[in-house]
């Protein structure tokens, strides 16, 4: 059960985080995934920092158990590749701007009557339709339009419109592929970080809601409250104060000996958030951790990323091997967690295997041809200088 889509194909055209992302946890759950990149720089994720000798660490956690191959979708031989691939696969993926596959001659509905079987899922920022459908974009971009900025003001720190997208991309492929189980027919999905983004902000939308203002207060879960914030502790660290319900808040102004404070929980004032904060100060954050866990108060401390993966709940969990650069699935399946399996391909590195398992005839002009057919990785003194950098850069 822990690999339940093994034996499934996806053809992976898509670039940059949201699309890869979608297309590792396709690959943790089983998939065979092989990912189409450009032959001279590969997927632009390659070249995104940190790097750590000569390689990106996102690409690593990104690309890590996937097959590369290297094909120019302007070339025809590079199309003629991808439609060998598409006859044996179950799923495409790809990330490009609406009206994209339509100019290399690999439009919806021809795929559609060309591979009946197909799911064809299409991930772009805004979707196929509406004014905003041809406009470029970016996580920050997607969120800015769909609300979830409103509460705070701030530049997040998640990616949350491109990782709702990808999961929204995930759970859409998944149905389709029930739904092909049932009537032998693919699908065509038009995923959206904008959608994803809008479905998503449920919390600010209600909170919103309540209001009547120009611009949105910060929201009961966005740091309005007293009780669910934020704070600073004695040793300069932060904590992450979560007594949102009125029990928990109870059990933290008794164990804090502070009782003056039960009727602060919700109250908006600053000086309310001041005076928390200023109890809050006055211990370390090992001490609030020791004092919320033997009350059973919900709040930890704000743990930096690394450290996330190295802890105790994590490392029972099984999620510790995230921090060797895998993406662990974030979910058990029948008490086991889908395997992480294999490294960053080189681009292109299978470029060859491919073409002799899917289309040999590509295989017999010399190499020089191929890859002026647009058919496996060019040399690229850009792509050098960028791994060079990127060992600079350790």
């Amino acid at each position: 059960m822990s690999a339940p889509l093994a034996g499934l194909l996806v053809i992976d055209l898509s670039r940059h985080l949201p699309g890869p992302f979608a297309a590792r946890m396709l690959a943790n759950l089983g998939a065979r995934v092989i990912k189409v990149e450009e032959p001279e720089l590969g997927d632009p994720v390659r070249s995104a920092p940190p790097f750590s000798g000569g390689r990106s660490l996102l690409a690593e956690a990104l690309l890590s158990g996937l097959e590369s191959i290297a094909l120019d979708l302007k070339q025809a031989g590079g199309l003629e590749v991808v439609e060998s691939l598409l006859d044996h696969a179950d799923v495409l993926l790809e990330t490009f701007r609406p009206g994209t596959l339509e100019r290399f001659g690999l439009s919806p509905p021809q795929l559609r009557e060309k591979f009946p079987r197909l799911v064809i899922c299409s991930l772009s920022g805004w979707g196929s339709s509406g004014p905003a459908a041809g406009r470029a974009g970016h996580d920050l971009s997607y969120q800015a339009a769909a609300g979830t900025l409103a509460a705070t003001g701030r530049t997040p720190n998640l990616p949350a419109a491109d990782l709702l997208g990808a999961w929204s991309a995930v759970a859409a492929i998944n149905a389709a592929l029930f739904a092909r189980a049932h009537s032998g027919a693919g699908a065509r999905i038009d995923a959206s970080l904008f959608d994803a983004a809008v479905v998503g902000n449920v919390t600010n939308v209600a909170a919103a809601r309540s209001v009547e203002s120009e611009l949105p207060a910060p929201g009961p879960l966005t740091g309005a409250l007293p009780c669910y914030r934020i704070y600073r502790t004695a040793d300069g660290r932060l904590f992450a104060v979560a007594a949102l319900e009125e029990k928990f808040w109870r059990q933290f102004c008794a164990a804090a000996e502070r009782p003056d404070l039960l009727a602060l929980q919700y109250d908006r004032d600053p000086d309310a958030h001041r005076q928390v904060g200023e109890l809050m100060l006055a211990r370390t954050s090992a001490e609030w951790a020791k004092l919320f866990g033997r009350h059973d108060i919900p709040g930890e401390p704000v743990a930096r990323p690394e450290h996330a993966l190295e802890g105790d709940q994590a490392t029972a969990r099984g999620l510790a091997g995230g921090a060797r650069g895998g993406i662990p699935f974030p979910a058990l399946l029948d008490g086991e967690r889908p395997a992480m399996t294999g490294d960053m391909p080189r681009l292109g590195a299978h470029t060859r295997e491919l073409l002799a398992q899917f289309c040999p005839e590509k295989l017999k002009g010399p190499r020089r041809q191929r890859v002026a057919a647009g058919i496996g990785p060019r040399f690229s003194l850009k792509r050098s200088l960028v791994g060079w950098v990127g060992t600079l850069k350790r």
